[in-house]
């Protein structure tokens, strides 16, 4: 599923190849709050501009792991705990199985 939303979404709308002009309308707003641009901004600047201009995509690719985060930690507020086994359940659950080729 990641891998069709990166390819569907990320890579029109980076824009690293051909430039943002060349992009549609719908990929040209979209595209700052993606990944892929912002990691090809990144990478780009990095190596060729000695780092400079590499806040904006440093902060968009920095919340991405922030905001899964904090969405698990909520989901996983309204997660109920698993009951503890009770010594005589698990007897009893013993009691009922039967071997892997036993004989009836």
């Amino acid at each position: 599923m990641t891998v069709i939303l990166v390819m569907l979404f990320g890579n029109p709308s980076s824009g690293g190849s051909n430039g943002v002009a060349y992009l549609p309308a719908f990929w040209r707003d979209i595209g700052p709050f993606l990944p892929p641009r912002n990691a090809y901004i990144l990478l780009r600047n990095t190596i060729y501009f000695d780092g400079h201009g590499i806040t904006q995509a440093l902060i968009v690719l920095l919340l991405y792991p922030v905001i899964a985060g904090a969405a698990l930690g909520f989901l996983d507020w309204f997660r109920t705990p698993k009951l503890p086994v009770a010594p005589e359940t698990e007897a009893e659950a013993a009691a009922v199985t039967v071997p892997i080729g036993a004989a009836p």
